[in-house]
């Protein structure tokens, strides 16, 4: 299993690298996925290999992975200097970096830290391929009808030809804390079922790099989104605050901030957990204060494999609203004002434009 896993991810590796033809050779390639990264770059005999790093891959006839390790030093016996100290794992660290630890012998300095290292032994210099400690994340703001998509990466180097791997279900939200920022067009491409994104050779990754990617021009639509619990009846509670956008993209799911204009200011009102979207999707911000709606069930009759239900739904506020209705082989909807935009075997959509209060009555069958 795992040498199929290292086939597989050498092949993923190389075809991308081949898909744009870009001349990386003097370059390391880093490919970040979701929750980890792919490296591949030249290494020579008695490279040292990071901790968490593991090799995939390498060209040359003969490799092997070779553990060094040595013992701390100390130096005994001392006297501890007056001065200022911070205990940090039962030893002392002065202010100008000396450390002394407590041994069998008495207080010593400790002069150098013991480690165990990995150490790549080659017949001849080579390409490698690593898995490697890595990732990145999308991330968007939302302002009128523009979405502005963001990269932030986690990378082990700092320097190297990025490429970023998306497929759909694999996104992670990302919370914004701000780190360094660069604004870059990705090259997109296709492949084998994944989204690539091409940033070409970047510096300064360790650092937590953020990238401002693109401008997206939506078409947006804030709705008061009422998903109606119509088996039963319930008292007055809040609609979702939800965003339809239409683009002509496919968007990785990311976190959204979505901006309002309020008095004539663009502020911030709320983060959306956006999925993959495919030309549409909707983004559920928060609760609504604008539309509060009741539901009184005033019939509910079982015949022949059917459930019929009567009833009416209650609202008050103001602005565009949504009623949604999920049932198994929805049927015979009918509604006493708004309008029914959207009818499939299991859904439907009615759209009403609230102003004040408004009763609608709503009948309709399903199939338990």
């Amino acid at each position: 299993m795992a040498r199929m896993v290292k086939v597989l991810s050498t092949i993923l590796l190389l075809s991308i690298i081949t898909l744009f033809g870009a001349d990386t050779s003097n370059s390391d390639v880093l490919v970040l996925f979701d929750s980890y990264g792919l490296l591949y770059k030249d290494v020579v005999d008695g490279e040292q290999i990071p901790n968490g790093w593991s090799i995939l891959q390498i060209s040359a006839q003969k490799w092997y992975l070779e553990t060094q390790s040595t013992d701390s030093k100390y130096l005994l016996p001392v006297q501890l200097p007056e001065g200022n100290y911070q205990l940090k794992n039962g030893m002392l660290v002065s202010e100008s970096g000396d450390t002394y630890v407590n041994t069998s012998f008495g207080l010593a300095k400790l002069i150098q830290n013991g480690e165990t290292k990995k150490v790549l032994r080659v017949s001849e210099k080579a390409s490698a391929l690593f898995r490697v400690p890595g990732s990145y994340s999308i991330y968007y703001t939302l302002k009128g009808n523009q979405l502005e998509q963001f990269f932030e990466m986690n990378s082990p180097v700092d320097k190297a030809f990025v490429i970023l791997s998306t497929a759909p279900g694999e996104g992670r939200n990302v919370y914004y804390t701000k780190m360094e920022m660069a604004a870059v067009a990705a090259d997109e491409v296709s492949s084998s079922g994944r989204k690539i994104f091409i940033l070409g050779d970047m510096e300064g990754l360790k650092s937590g790099m953020n990238i401002r990617n693109k401008n997206i021009q939506i078409v947006r639509k804030d709705w008061n989104t009422i998903y109606l619990g119509y088996s039963y009846t319930y008292t007055w509670q809040p609609a979702d605050y939800i965003v339809n956008i239409q683009c002509n993209d496919e968007l990785p799911a990311g976190s959204v901030y979505v901006f309002s204009d309020i008095s004539g200011h663009v502020v911030p009102v709320g983060t959306a957990n956006m999925p993959d979207i495919n030309k549409e999707g909707d983004l559920y911000v928060s609760k609504s204060w604008d539309v509060y709606h009741s539901w009184t069930l005033t019939k509910s009759t079982k015949t022949s494999g059917k459930t019929y239900i009567v009833g009416e739904l209650n609202l008050k506020g103001q602005g565009p609203t949504k009623i949604v209705i999920n049932a198994r082989n929805l049927n015979g909807l009918t509604v006493s004002s708004g309008k029914i935009t959207k009818q499939a075997a299991d859904y439907a959509e009615i759209e009403f434009n609230l102003s004040g209060s408004a009763q609608i009555k709503i009948s309709f069958n399903y199939t338990e």
